[in-house]
C-alpha cells in the first residue's frame, strides 16, 4: 500500500532519524510508519501548516490517508479530493475534544465521514461511539525510551522524584502539592521536572518549595527526550499526577509503560489505561501509601517491574504495534514471520529484528526485548528463527533454556538457523602462530575475537561465554527439541573455516 501520514505538528531529523517534540507525533506517526515501511509498503509522512490546503498536498499519491490529530475544518477540501480519487481515509484520534466548541464539530463530522477511525485507548473507542456511532479500531502507543534494569534502591533519607510530560499536565501536580508535602513530613523529597519552560512551572516549583524549603527540593529540565530518559534512569519513582479532567480518562498509558520499561517504580492516578498495570505498580493509592508500599518490599518491586516489562514488551512494542497498524489499515497480507534474534546493527529486511538494546551504531530493531523471554512472541508464531553470533554471547549453564524459549515461538516445521564461530577452527589457526594470533587487532579476528569477543565494542554484552564446534553445537539444537539438524555453509561474517551454520527444525 502507499500509505499517506498527514501530521499536524512539525517533524524535524534527528541522529537516529525523523523525531517531534509531540509524542503523540512520534507515537502516532513516526514509530507506526517505521513499520509499516519495514512491512513493505510505500510510506509518506507530510505536514500539514495552519490555514486552508496547500495545493500540493491535493496531488500526493497514495492508496490510505492516516489524518493524525486533525482539529481544523479547513482539513475537509484534503479529504473530500482525496476520497474522490478512491483513497481510504482514516481518522486517528488520541485525545477527547468533542466538547470543543471550535474543534468538536470537525472532530465528529471527520469520525462520521471516515472510512477508518482509529483510537489509543478504550476509553477513546467510548467517546467515540458516543459521538460518532461507530466502532473504531484500538492501537496503542509503541513504548518509547530505554529499556532499563528493574531498580528500587532508595539512597534514604532523601526520596528522588520525576515527573515529565507536555506543560499543560503539569496542573496535575498543582492539584497535588498536599501529597508532596505528606511525604516530605516523613522524609526530604527532591523532585525533577521534565517539561518545556514556562512562567506558570517556575511559579509551581517555587510554591512546592516554599511549602517546606528544609525537606523539599526542586530541579527543573527542560524537556527533550534525552532529558527525559536521564532523569527517569536518576530517580527512584516516577510520579504520574493526572489533571482532574473528565478529558484525561481517554489518555494513552504512554507515560506509565516508558517508566516501567526505565525499570523504575511509579506511583500513579487512576486512570483506565493505567489499570493493566496495577497489579504491578502503585495506580490509584496516592504518593505517600505507594512509597510506604514499596519501600516495605523492594524486591517485591524490581519483581513486579520485570513482570511490567514484559507486559509492556507483548503489547507495546514497535512490532506489535506496527502490525496493529498494518491490519487496521487494510493489510491483510499472510506473511511468514522471521525472527532475527540478537540483531545488533544488523537490521535485515523481511525479519522482525529483534535486540536487547535499542539501537548500536544508530541502527533500532524492530523490538527490544531480552532473548531469554521472548514476551512479545506466542507460542508457535514463528516460521524461521535467526541467530547470527549470538549464541556464544550466553552462559553454557543457560544456553539450553534460552534455546527452548526460542524453540517454543517456533511453529512446528519452522526452521532455526544459528550461526556462530567455530571454536575449532579458531583453535587450530592460534596454534600456528600464537604469537601473531594473540593480539587484539584484525590478526586476533579468526581466534581472540572467537574465544572473547570483539575488544572494539567496548560493551559486556558483547564478552563470548562459551564456544561451539559443529558437532557440539548440533548435539545442544537436538537437547533443546530441534530435529532433522545439520551444517550449511556460513552466510555471514567471515564465513568458513572461522564461522559455521547449524540448522534444525522443530517437530
Amino acid at each position: 500500500m502507499r500509505i499517506l501520514f498527514v501530521s499536524m505538528a512539525a517533524v524535524e531529523q534527528g541522529p537516529a532519524g525523523p523525531t517531534s517534540q509531540f509524542a503523540s507525533t512520534r507515537y502516532r506517526v513516526l514509530m507506526p510508519a517505521n513499520q509499516l515501511d519495514r512491512l513493505g509498503h510505500q510510506v509518506q509522512i507530510a505536514t500539514l501548516p495552519p490555514g486552508p490546503v496547500p495545493p500540493g498536498f491535493l496531488q500526493l499519491a497514495c492508496d490510505v490517508m492516516v489524518f493524525s490529530k486533525s482539529f481544523r475544518p479547513e482539513h475537509e477540501p484534503l479529504v473530500e479530493a482525496m476520497r474522490a480519487r478512491g483513497v481510504k481515509i482514516v481518522a486517528d484520534y488520541c485525545d477527547d475534544h468533542f466538547a470543543h466548541p471550535e474543534y468538536g464539530p470537525w472532530h465528529e463530522k471527520l469520525a462520521r465521514s471516515a472510512d477508518v477511525v482509529v483510537v489509543s485507548t478504550e476509553a477513546m473507542a467510548a467517546v467515540i461511539r458516543r459521538h460518532a456511532g461507530r466502532e473504531p479500531v484500538i492501537v496503542s502507543d509503541p513504548v518509547e525510551g530505554r529499556r532499563g534494569e528493574p531498580r528500587f534502591e532508595p539512597r534514604l533519607p532523601a526520596l528522588r522524584i520525576a515527573w515529565f510530560g507536555y506543560m499543560g499536565n503539569a496542573l496535575g501536580i498543582a492539584q497535588r502539592i498536599g501529597e508532596i508535602e505528606a511525604l516530605a513530613a516523613r522524609m526530604p523529597v527532591h523532585l525533577t521536572i521534565v517539561t518545556t519552560p514556562h512562567r506558570a512551572v517556575e511559579a509551581m516549583i517555587a510554591d512546592i518549595v516554599s511549602r517546606d524549603p528544609r525537606r523539599i527540593s526542586a530541579t527543573f529540565v527542560p524537556w527533550s527526550t534525552e532529558a527525559t530518559w536521564n532523569a527517569i534512569g536518576e530517580c527512584d519513582l516516577v510520579w504520574i499526577p493526572v489533571v482532574d479532567k473528565e478529558t484525561s480518562a481517554v489518555k494513552s498509558p504512554n507515560r506509565l509503560i516508558e517508566s516501567v520499561w526505565a525499570g523504575r517504580y511509579v506511583v500513579a492516578d487512576a486512570m483506565p489505561g493505567y489499570q493493566p498495570y496495577a497489579d504491578l505498580v502503585a495506580v490509584g493509592t496516592g504518593l505517600e501509601a505507594g512509597v510506604t508500599a514499596a519501600l516495605a518490599d523492594p524486591k517485591r518491586v524490581e519483581a513486579n517491574l520485570r513482570e511490567a516489562q514484559r507486559r509492556v514488551a507483548r503489547d507495546h512494542s514497535a512490532y506489535v504495534v506496527g502490525r496493529r497498524w498494518a491490519a487496521a489499515l487494510g493489510d491483510t497480507t499472510a506473511r511468514p514471520v522471521k525472527l532475527n534474534l540478537g540483531c545488533g546493527d544488523k537490521i535485515l529486511p523481511g525479519y522482525v529484528n529483534v535486540d536487547v538494546v535499542e539501537a548500536r551504531a544508530g541502527m533500532r530493531p524492530d523490538v527490544v526485548c531480552d532473548l531469554h523471554d521472548l514476551a512479545p512472541f506466542e507460542d508457535a508464531s514463528a516460521d524461521e528463527i535467526l541467530s547470527v553470533h549470538v549464541v556464544e554471547h550466553f552462559w553454557r549453564w543457560e544456553v539450553r533454556d534460552v534455546l527452548r524459549e526460542w524453540v517454543r515461538v517456533l511453529k512446528p516445521g519452522g526452521r532455526m538457523i544459528v550461526e556462530c564461530p567455530n571454536i575449532q577452527s579458531a583453535c587450530e589457526t592460534f596454534l600456528q602462530n600464537p604469537e601473531q594470533f594473540s593480539r587484539e587487532d584484525q590478526n586476533g579476528q579468526r581466534t581472540m575475537w572467537v574465544f572473547y569477543g570483539d575488544p572494539q565494542w567496548k560493551d559486556p554484552l558483547m564478552i563470548h561465554r562459551w564456544g561451539y564446534t559443529p558437532e557440539s553445537l548440533k548435539a545442544l539444537l537436538a537437547e533443546t527439541g530441534l530435529a532433522d539438524i545439520r551444517q550449511e555453509p556460513a552466510q555471514f561474517k567471515l564465513r568458513e573455516p572461522r564461522d559455521m551454520r547449524v540448522v534444525g527444525a522443530k517437530p
